[in-house]
């Protein structure tokens, strides 16, 4: 009954109206309009293309950028030796930090190790001061002044050359001593041979019964106590030769143990020396401040003695000649910045001058670099108009180092390449 009611009601005269009645012009012609501005609108994005930025801090410096000079301890400044804008050259002193060394005395001892080397003669003849006043240095200096003269001590003394000498003065009496036994050897083997004669003569004629049995006897004693002579003269001889030979032996000790000590003294000696120059360099780096290059000298907080200077701090700084060409470091990170390619357009906005009033810098990437730093980012460098001429015809002013934010403007692409680009994500992940 239901199904025929509805059935009813469909066929109804409003329903039958509604149905029968042609849609309106506005509707059919709305919807082909609505369709075409969808096309034209995914047309038209085809041609409209527009880059992505990628922004990051720019430091912009020179090919020789300034080189800052930083303390590494902290105190006051002792001494200043040169001025704001002087000509300096690499490791020339700028300052001294307030320290218990006397600045004159470390660079003398400094000059005169320089000059020393303890493998030639000079290790003998080379004086060096001892009274400098050279602060935390002093325990190291003290070693290598006793190091030395014990090595002097060893060489002028040369304890172990005498004692060699005077075996070899032993070694050549014992030589003497056993040619003289090898000559009474000769002798008494003659000797011997004489009495063994007598004795074969004086037995001959006692077995015959032509001489008595005493003097047969006596010839036999005479002949056993040549022998028994003969016995001990080579036994005095071997122990000579044992003698020699031992004194050999000692004296080839003397010289090894000779060899030992001097290698011991002079490794001990090169030891201080190395102490010592590792003690100066130390200092200087705590104290000293050196120009790490040659340039122009410049002074930022620090300009005048008994001023206070804290760890880290930039006191002064060198500023190269010869700066060369002007150029951009950016900072880049890791997220996008594998759009970033050479040759790409690079806007700058410079801290300090505000780009609604000076206009902005534009640049060209000139290579990124391969890794990335400790902190995650790639360093790219960035040509610049030399003159630093902005977007709205003014030149910036240059003094060794500007600060602002670049604008990467990476590969363009057009808005229905990015509307589509989810969708073929999708579809090349899951299908």
């Amino acid at each position: 009954m239901a199904e025929k009611k509805k059935d009813i009601e469909l066929r109804c005269e409003e329903v039958q109206e509604i149905l029968t009645r042609p849609p309106h012009a506005l509707i059919r012609w709305g919807i082909t309009v609505f369709f075409i501005v969808l096309a034209l609108f995914f047309i038209g994005g085809c041609f409209f293309k527009y880059p992505d930025v990628i922004s990051a801090s720019i430091t912009i410096t020179t090919e020789h950028p300034p080189v800052w000079i930083v303390a590494r301890g902290s105190g006051k400044i002792k001494e200043v030796y040169r001025k704001d804008r002087d000509s300096v050259r690499t490791e020339e002193i700028i300052a001294v930090l307030e320290n218990p060394a006397v600045t004159e005395d470390v660079l003398l001892l400094k000059k005169e190790l320089d000059s020393f080397n303890p493998a030639d003669s000079s290790v003998c003849t080379k004086s060096f001061p001892e009274k400098l006043v050279l602060g935390s240095i002093q325990s190291a200096y003290a070693s290598f002044l006793k190091s030395l003269t014990d090595y002097r001590n060893f060489l002028s003394l040369d304890l172990y050359k005498q004692k060699v000498d005077a075996t070899r003065k032993e070694l050549q009496e014992y030589q003497n001593y056993i040619n003289h036994l090898k000559k009474q050897a000769e002798l008494d083997k003659e000797q011997v041979q004489i009495a063994e004669t007598s004795h074969r003569r004086e037995k001959k004629l006692f077995d015959e019964g032509l001489t008595a049995q005493s003097e047969y006897e006596e010839a036999k004693q005479t002949f056993l106590n040549k022998q028994q002579g003969g016995e001990q003269l080579m036994t005095s001889l071997s122990s000579a030769k044992i003698q020699e030979a031992q004194l050999q032996q000692s004296i080839i000790e003397t010289q090894m143990e000779q060899s030992r000590e001097a290698n011991n003294l002079i490794t001990a000696l090169k030891a201080a020396r190395n102490e010592l120059e590792v003690s100066i360099n130390d200092w200087e780096l705590t104290y000293l401040f050196s120009s790490p290059a040659n340039g122009i000298l410049s002074y930022n907080n620090i300009w005048q003695k008994n001023q206070n200077v804290n760890s880290g701090d930039k006191v002064f700084s060198i500023v190269a000649k010869k700066t060369g060409n002007i150029i951009g470091k950016i900072k880049l990170p890791v997220n996008g910045s594998g759009k970033v390619m050479p040759g790409q357009r690079v806007n700058i906005s410079v801290t300090g001058f505000p780009y609604m009033e000076f206009g902005f810098l534009t640049g060209k990437v000139i290579s990124v670099s391969l890794l990335a730093d400790d902190e995650s980012t790639y360093t790219v460098t960035v040509s610049l108009p030399q003159d630093l001429r902005t977007s709205y015809n003014k030149i910036l002013e240059f003094k060794g180092e500007l600060s602002g934010t670049a604008e990467v403007m990476t590969d363009e692409r057009s808005v229905t390449e990015r509307l589509l680009s989810p969708l073929r994500y999708l579809w090349e992940k899951y299908l």
